[in-house]
């Protein structure tokens, strides 16, 4: 179970990278101001990492 877990956050990550791709491609193309969006996946980004990293490390 806790694998499973894993490996649905490692397609969240890659979903999440999708979007990181979408949105500086936006902003390449000047479909507007996409600094704000950016910001918040990076936000997403370490939340996700942290909850990963906080189901993968065994308890101490």
């Amino acid at each position: 179970m806790l694998f499973d877990k894993a490996r649905f956050m490692n397609t969240a990550q890659g979903s999440l990278e999708e979007c990181r791709y979408y949105l500086i491609l936006a902003r390449d193309l000047n479909y507007g101001d996409m600094a704000n969006a950016i910001n918040q996946l990076e936000e997403v980004s370490k939340l996700l990492t942290s909850y990963v990293n906080s189901i993968l490390t065994p308890d101490s």
